[in-house]
Parts: C-alpha cells; sequence; structure tokens
C-alpha cells in the first residue's frame, strides 16, 4: 500500500559546508603534516652511528631531507670547513664537496677511525692526486658527479680521470651499469670492489646543489648501506627516504590549494584590488633602470673578481628593499598627509590575521623543510641575527607605508600606486634577477645563476604571500607584517 506523496515525509535538504571551512580543515590537516615532517627526520639520531663528514660546502644545505636521509640509512653528519678537525665518532666517512675534494683522501687516509671517503663533483688537481691508487688508500673510495657521456679522453671531466687513477679502470671500455629508475645514473665499480665512480643523468654544474637531489639523496644513502653495512647501526628503509619527500610535495600543494580555496570564499577590497593604476613616476624607471645596468655590469665583472662575485647574491636579495625604499620615498606624500586618511574595515581584521598567520607558518615549515635557515654568508651569529632582525623592522615598515599609500590613493579615486598596486612597478623590480640568470647560463657563471634565483625569490615570494591579503582585506600593517617574515626566510635561506 502507498502512501500519498501529499502525506509523506518531507526531507530537509542536505546543507552543503562551507568553502571555508573545508578549506580551514585542509590548512588544520596540512599544517600537522608539516609539522610531522619537520620532526622525523630526528627519528634515529644515535651517537654509535656512523659520521660523515662533509668538507667544502659551506653554503646552505637541505638539513632536514638530508638528516633524514641519512638517519634512515645509520648515519649522522657534519659539515665543517677545511682545517678543521674530525668529529668525535669512532667510525667516519669523510666527504669532499667541489674542486678541492680530494684533498682530504691524503688529510685523513692515515685516521684509524676514518672507513672511507666520497669526492662530490671533484676537481682535478695534481698536488692532491700523488700517491694514490686502487690500494691506496686502502678503504672505499667513493665518487658523485655529473653526467659526461664523453667518447675520448679529451673529452671527459675531471671525477671520470680521477676515478680512473684510483682505479686503474678505463670507463671507455669498460661495462657499467644502471642504478635508479627513470633517471637512472651510469655506475662504474673497480674489480676489487673499493672504488666506485656514479655519473648522474643530469649535468651538475654546481657539486654543493647537488645535495639537494632527491635522487641523489636516495643514492647515497643506498651506497653506504651496502658499503658500511657492519659499521651502520640499522638497516636502510628507503621507504622513509621516499615517502619524506613524496608528503613533502603533498603538503606544499596541499598548502597552495586550501590558501586558495579561502581566498576564493573571500569579496575583494576596493582598495587593494582598484583597476584604475596611478601613472609610473619617471623616477622610478629611472632608478630602477640605472640599478638594473648597474647589476648587469657588476655580474659582468664577477668573471674578473671574487670578491664580487661572492658578494653577488647578497647585492640580489637586498635589491627588493633598495627599489621599496625608493617607492616609499617617492610616494611618501601619500603616507604622512592627513588629507583622505584611509580608516579600513573592522569586518576585514579578523581574515587579514588568519590568512597572515596560516600563510606565515606554511612558508616557514616549507622553508625549513627545503632549506637551512642559518646564514652561512655572516659567520658571527650574533650579527647575523641582528641583521636578520633590522632587515625584518625595515622591510615590514616599508611593505606597510607602500601598502596603505596605494590604498589611499585607490579610495581618493587616483589609482593604485607603488609595487603593491601597478603590476608594471612589479615587474621592473625582476629585471636585475633577469640579467643575473641569463648571465649564469654561460659555463662557469653557475654562482651568478643561483644568485639570480635567489633574488627571484627575494622579490617575488614575499609579494606572492601578501598579495591576497591586500587585494581582499582592508589591512595595511597585517600583509606588512607578513612581508617582513617571508623576506627575512628567504634572506635566511639564501645566504
Amino acid at each position: 500500500m502507498s502512501i500519498p506523496e501529499n502525506l509523506r515525509p518531507v526531507r530537509a535538504p542536505r546543507k552543503q559546508a562551507p568553502i571555508a571551512l573545508i578549506s580551514m580543515g585542509l590548512m588544520a590537516a596540512v599544517l600537522l603534516t608539516l609539522i610531522i615532517l619537520c620532526l622525523v627526520p630526528g627519528a634515529g639520531k644515535s651517537t654509535k652511528n656512523p659520521v660523515i663528514a662533509f668538507y667544502g660546502d659551506e653554503g646552505n644545505v637541505p638539513a632536514l631531507s638530508l638528516r633524514n636521509t641519512l638517519h634512515a640509512a645509520g648515519f649522522e653528519y657534519e659539515f665543517l670547513h677545511y682545517g678543521e678537525a674530525l668529529p668525535d665518532a669512532s667510525d667516519v666517512v669523510v666527504a669532499g664537496v667541489g674542486k678541492d675534494a680530494v684533498c682530504v683522501i691524503n688529510e685523513f687516509k692515515d685516521d684509524p677511525h676514518v672507513i672511507g671517503f666520497i669526492l662530490i663533483c671533484p676537481g682535478l688537481n695534481e698536488d692532491f692526486m700523488d700517491g694514490l691508487s686502487s690500494l691506496n688508500p686502502a678503504c672505499d673510495v667513493a665518487i658523485f658527479a655529473g653526467r659526461n657521456d664523453a667518447d675520448s679522453v679529451s673529452q671527459m671531466d675531471a671525477p671520470r680521470l680521477i676515478y680512473e687513477r684510483i682505479s686503474g679502470d678505463d670507463t671507455l671500455f669498460s661495462p657499467s651499469v644502471k642504478r635508479g629508475g627513470l633517471f637512472a645514473s651510469k655506475v662504474y665499480f673497480n674489480n676489487a670492489q673499493n672504488r666506485m665512480l656514479s655519473l648522474s643523468c643530469f649535468k651538475v654544474n654546481d657539486p654543493s646543489k647537488l645535495l639537494f637531489s632527491p635522487l641523489f639523496q636516495n643514492e647515497l644513502a643506498g651506497y653506504l648501506s651496502v658499503t658500511y653495512i657492519d659499521e651502520s647501526t640499522r638497516e636502510i628503509s628507503f621507504g622513509r627516504i621516499n615517502s619524506w619527500f613524496v608528503f613533502s610535495w603533498l603538503a606544499f600543494m596541499l598548502a597552495v590549494v586550501s590558501v586558495l580555496l579561502y581566498i576564493s570564499n573571500m569579496g575583494l577590497s576596493n582598495t587593494g584590488s582598484d583597476p584604475k593604476k596611478a601613472p609610473v613616476s619617471k623616477w622610478v624607471f629611472g632608478v630602477i633602470g640605472g640599478v638594473s645596468i648597474a647589476v648587469a655590469i657588476g655580474i659582468i665583472a664577477t668573471t674578473f673578481s671574487d670578491v664580487l662575485s661572492k658578494s653577488m647574491p647578497v647585492i640580489l636579495v637586498m635589491l627588493p628593499v633598495l627599489f621599496m625604499l625608493t617607492l616609499f620615498i617617492i610616494n611618501f606624500k601619500w603616507i604622512y598627509a592627513r588629507e583622505g586618511k584611509f580608516i579600513p574595515s573592522g569586518k576585514t581584521l579578523i581574515p587579514a590575521v588568519f590568512m597572515a598567520v596560516v600563510t606565515g607558518l606554511f612558508f616557514m615549515l616549507i622553508t625549513s623543510l627545503t632549506m637551512d635557515l642559518r646564514v652561512y654568508a655572516i659567520r658571527d651569529v650574533g650579527l647575523s641575527s641582528g641583521i636578520l632582525t633590522t632587515m625584518l623592522v625595515v622591510d615590514t615598515a616599508l611593505a606597510t607605508g607602500l601598502i596603505y599609500a596605494s590604498r589611499k590613493s585607490s579610495a581618493a579615486g587616483e589609482g593604485a600606486k607603488n609595487c603593491f598596486g601597478n603590476r608594471i612597478i612589479f615587474a621592473l623590480m625582476f629585471l636585475p634577477c633577469i640579467a643575473a640568470l641569463l648571465f649564469g647560463f654561460i659555463p662557469g657563471s653557475h654562482g651568478v645563476f643561483y644568485a639570480g634565483l635567489a633574488g627571484l625569490a627575494a622579490t617575488g615570494l614575499p609579494y606572492l604571500a601578501v598579495m591576497p591579503i591586500v587585494r581582499h582585506t582592508d589591512r595595511s600593517l597585517i600583509p606588512g607584517v607578513l612581508h617582513g617574515v617571508v623576506f627575512v626566510l628567504v634572506l635566511a635561506a639564501a645566504l
């Protein structure tokens, strides 16, 4: 017997979860994942683990990922300067990085605690090669380098020549094996199995950047676990290594998605998304253009001056502050003038604070996963901390003032101003970095290329972090503080 339609109970339509709640739930999950990823690398630490002592790499290193990889293989690591003593451990593997890498063999081959050597993109120096052979040193020596498909001796890179000298093998006619999957390395072993050469499938211009490669870290862990199986305190876990990298990238992508979802539920601010643009001052073109030309000349001069070459990363990451200071001076009358005073809406305070805190936490955790936030360019910890604190205050003040000036100009009907309101001005700020990138493609100028990347990050990342708050709220101080925090994190990571 069927119930008449008019007597059937009416079901209330299901309420769909608001986008804001979904995005906040996703943000919470991503934050928890990032925190766990920062804590996981510490698991497996033990004073009984053998230690890898890296010499020659004085720049930024992927501290957390490298620690996770080596702990998965039962190893610890330390980065030391040439001339420093070995770490206090019963078993030490000495790793040399860069053109002088071979020197570590002669320096430590007679040390009873040294169980092997690793050379990363070594250079050929006859002063360091004297006496080295397949029997001297008696311990294992492994060489890791970039791709080299030479079919004659004259085309061989230094790592292949060094391997042939210390192994007695001929890499032109000796068979090689493939290690890895899609991007497999070409590996050579000598008959005694105490010398190894691994050539990546990619060209490697900067040996210190090879440490950032998940492929290299995976291969290094595999070599350590096989070669030093008796000294290692645990069996290697490739699942731990690979899953850490996979979850790191997944967390990064979901962080971006969660922020975009939250923004999609917010309305645009009239003063943050003004389609009308104020005219660009001729002083802006003059200053930014002049600085760009000066930097381009300086980049060319780096090929003749080693001091200038080392200073180029510092110069390029500081340029955004110089440009913002110029814009601050040009826009100063909009900042201090009482006329047209802009009062933000109280409804946008909580969303602005929430977005700033979440974005800042995301950026800090992701930067910690991928970089080392210790400043290497300035060895004095107190001095580097003081400089970073000063730059935080300066950048925050400049960014807040420029955002406020653009809002006042928009509210007065004269259009958005400076780099936070006019994309043309923001695009001009990239000219010096682009010049460094283009010049960096020249062989032997990879240092300039990475300096250009650092400059791009210092200019673009703080801007990308704050623009959603600028466009969707009426606040100036909150995005200004976030801009300063992100800039300082990029500064610490780049230097």
